[in-house]
C-alpha cells in the first residue's frame, strides 16, 4: 500500500488516518479515531459534523447514508460509477499517488464520507452495495453503462470476487474500469479458472509499481482491453485541454506506439460507445496527458 504524503495539506493528512483506518483497523479504532476528528477544530464546520454523526449510524447499522452509486448525469461521466478510497485502497500504486485527481474530493465532506462509506461497505456490509446495484439494473432492462472505480481500485481478491460474481449476475450491466491491482485480479484468475465476466473491460492504469512481466499476465487475461496511460507532456493541463488537437500532437510526440487521444469527457469519443469499454479497440493504447 502506497501512502499519499501531504506536505501541505495537514486535514488531508488526517482524513487520511480515518480512511487507514476504516480500511485497515476494526470498529473500536475506527470509532476513536472518528471520534478524534470530530473533535478536532479543522472539522467543526456542521457539513463536517453532520457527516460524522451519519458514520457513526453507519457504523450502528451497516446501512449507507450517502449514495453508494453516482446514477450519472455530470458533464464528465455519464455513466453510473462507484467509487471507494484512493490510495489505501490502492495496492498497486505507484507514482500514481503522486498526481492522482482523486483526493481533490476530499475538500467536500460529502464526498470524502462517500468514499469512507464505500470501503466500510465493502469490509462489512456488501450486500447493501449488491442491493443497490440490483435495484438500478432492475430499472435499466435495456443495458447501461458502468464504470467500477472512478475513486480507489480493488484493495484484495474479496473486492474482485465480489465485483466479478455481481456482474455476471448482471448481463445487462456494459462494465469497465482502470485498475493497477494486478496481484489481486491475477490471484483471481487462479483462484476461478479464468472464469471472468463477459460483461467488463478492464483497462490497464499507468502509474503502477508491477513489473513489465506482471503486466504481460495481466494483458493476457480475457478481460483486458489494453493500456490507459496518463502521459506527461511537459505540463499539467487544464480539464478543457483535453481533445484539443494541439494537446493530442503532444501525447503523440510522447508515446512510441499508435495510441487513442482520450477526449476527457467520457461517452464522448467514438459514435460507436466509449473506448475505454470496446473490446474493437483491444490492444490499443489510451493515452490522456496529465492534468
Amino acid at each position: 500500500m502506497t501512502i499519499k504524503t501531504f506536505k501541505n495539506a495537514p486535514k488531508f493528512a488526517k482524513l487520511q488516518q480515518l480512511a487507514l483506518a476504516v480500511q485497515t483497523e476494526g470498529h473500536a479504532f475506527m470509532r476513536a479515531k472518528l471520534i478524534q476528528l470530530q473533535n478536532d477544530p479543522a472539522f467543526k464546520g456542521p457539513a463536517w459534523q453532520s457527516s460524522f454523526e451519519k458514520f457513526h449510524a453507519i457504523m450502528d447499522d451497516q446501512s449507507p447514508r450517502f449514495s453508494i452509486f453516482a446514477l450519472g448525469g455530470n458533464s464528465k461521466l455519464p455513466f453510473i460509477a462507484f467509487s471507494t478510497l484512493p490510495g489505501v485502497t490502492c495496492p498497486g500504486a505507484g507514482d500514481c499517488i503522486d498526481f492522482c485527481y482523486s483526493y481533490r474530493a476530499w475538500r467536500y465532506p460529502a464526498a470524502f464520507f462517500r468514499q469512507l462509506q464505500n470501503a466500510y461497505l465493502l469490509r462489512f456490509a456488501p450486500n447493501a452495495i449488491e442491493t443497490a446495484f440490483t435495484e438500478i439494473a432492475a430499472k435499466r432492462l435495456e443495458g447501461f453503462d458502468f464504470r467500477l472505480y472512478v475513486d480507489g481500485d480493488f484493495a484484495n481478491i474479496e473486492n474482485v470476487i465480489f465485483w466479478m460474481q455481481l456482474l455476471k449476475g448482471t448481463p445487462n450491466a456494459r462494465a469497465y474500469g482502470y485498475s493497477k491491482s494486478f496481484a489481486m485480479l491475477l490471484a483471481y484468475d487462479t483462484v476461478y479458472g479464468g472464469q471472468w465476466p463477459s460483461n467488463y473491460q478492464l483497462n490497464i492504469s499507468s502509474g503502477h509499481n508491477a513489473s513489465a512481466a506482471m503486466v504481460d499476465y495481466v494483458k493476457a487475461l480475457p478481460i483486458t482491453r489494453g493500456e490507459f496511460r496518463a502521459v506527461s507532456v511537459g505540463r499539467k493541463v487544464r480539464g478543457s485541454d483535453h481533445g484539443t488537437p494541439a494537446i493530442n500532437a503532444l501525447l503523440r510526440a510522447s508515446v512510441t506506439e499508435k495510441i487513442f487521444p482520450c477526449p476527457g469527457t467520457c461517452g464522448t469519443c467514438t459514435g460507436k460507445g466509449h473506448a475505454c469499454g470496446m473490446q474493437s479497440l483491444k490492444g490499443r493504447v489510451i493515452a490522456i496527458a496529465i492534468h
